[in-house]
């Protein structure tokens, strides 16, 4: 293995194929943040929050449930 030194430490070097990663990520600051595995040096970037629907608009209360519209059934279908 190759010895390599990052930021003061010294580590040992792994195929990146076969590496079991062990981020070691920047301080959250902004939507991305760069993390680096301690093990092989990859590098990535990480998504600081999860993608999800967005917040709700002023005057609703968060945990209002959305309007359902009403469904009429056929008479086949209510057995």
């Amino acid at each position: 293995m190759m010895r390599q030194k990052l930021e003061g430490k010294t580590r040992n070097r792994v195929d990146k194929e076969r590496c079991r990663h062990y981020w070691i990520i920047e301080i959250a600051n902004g939507p991305k943040s760069r993390g680096v595995c301690q093990y092989c040096g990859e590098s990535r970037d990480f998504l600081n929050s999860i993608p999800g629907p967005t917040v709700p608009k002023r005057g609703k209360h968060p945990l209002d449930l959305p309007e359902i519209s009403k469904v009429e059934l056929d008479e086949d279908s209510k057995s």
